[in-house]
């Protein structure tokens, strides 16, 4: 039977743990390409070369039963009161579902904190990944 994703489906865990409800994540991929053209050929010849990625989502500002906001700790990587980060970098994983993953090493880079009258607080987080995917399981199962 077909099956359509949606929102509902996706999820936002740093370290192996999920720290908030997602309305929408997206990530985006690109390559470079190497010129390997001799001198002695006619046309333009290109391989691929580095990889990267950077992406964002929109997580629900929520504390769980024991008040405590689980994205405390991203959070006071970007919006803190000295100079030096708490933790450099935090594993990601993006999932549509079980079998649907992305996974990787990312720094986040941005954090906007948005709040209006009769929605729930939200955070808009921005992020490049360091290095490969560790897990990209995009396809069928």
């Amino acid at each position: 039977m077909a099956k359509h994703f949606t929102g509902a489906d996706g999820a936002l865990y740093v370290g192996g743990t999920r720290i908030a409800k997602v309305r929408n994540w997206s990530i985006s991929g690109s390559v470079e390409t190497l010129n390997v053209t001799r001198t002695d050929d006619t046309a333009s010849k290109f391989i691929y070369g580095r990889q990267s990625y950077s992406g964002s989502c929109t997580a629900l500002y929520y504390e769980d039963d024991a008040s405590a906001l689980e994205m405390s700790a991203l959070l006071s990587n970007i919006i803190r009161t000295s100079g030096t980060t708490a933790t450099a970098t935090a594993t990601l994983l993006l999932e549509l579902a079980s079998n649907r993953q992305i996974q990787a090493t990312v720094l986040f880079t941005q954090a906007d904190i948005n709040a209006s009258t009769g929605d729930i607080v939200s955070v808009n987080l921005s992020f490049v990944v360091t290095g490969n995917l560790t897990v990209a399981t995009m396809g069928a199962a």
